[in-house]
């Protein structure tokens, strides 16, 4: 099983939020609502990000995972140097591929286009009371660096990983 990242075209709209909506909704059933599935319409997304920012990785040239990368982003990240980091978002992977490893293969995709592209960083925030998902980010390397709470109610984990870390491209 081989995974084929890209950044999708207007056309591929459609798979991303689908994945994503499908994640939020095993979120909430898991008892822990993160993301609404309202919130992934292909006008929301659009709204939020350009499609530059948008990444799908395929299996068999099937959409199983999505990610948003960003070259800024000055609301969570405010007080950093410009053009020294990819920021991560919206990582998440269809079900029928869960426990796969699709999520890290996404992670590491996410850290070589950063190397590639001469950033230091590979920047995330993530739900800071959900103990499994900042695991995960650890055991993919990142370090936590704050933890804050945001818009006055979540409490947010702030990571990173050093680009250095990786082994020569």
């Amino acid at each position: 099983m081989e995974l084929w990242v890209k950044n999708i075209s207007e056309d591929e709209l459609e798979d991303f939020v689908s994945i994503l909506r499908e994640a939020a909704l095993w979120i909430k059933i898991g008892g822990v609502e993160m993301w609404s599935e309202g919130q992934f319409t292909v006008e929301n997304m659009l709204r939020k990000h350009s499609l530059q920012e948008m990444y799908m990785g395929y299996i068999n040239q099937e959409a199983a995972a999505t990610m948003i990368l960003q070259e800024e982003d000055t609301v969570l990240w405010p007080d950093l140097e410009k053009n020294d980091s990819l920021f991560l978002h919206k990582l998440a992977v269809r079900r029928k591929y869960a426990k796969q490893g699709l999520a890290e293969e996404m992670v590491n995709w996410a850290k070589t286009q950063a190397k590639s592209l001469g950033k230091a960083y590979v920047r995330l925030d993530c739900a800071a009371d959900r103990p499994k998902l900042c695991h995960f980010y650890e055991n993919q390397g990142f370090k936590k660096v704050s933890e804050r709470v945001m818009f006055g109610k979540y409490k947010t984990a702030f990571y990173e990983f050093c680009t250095n870390e990786l082994i020569q491209l």
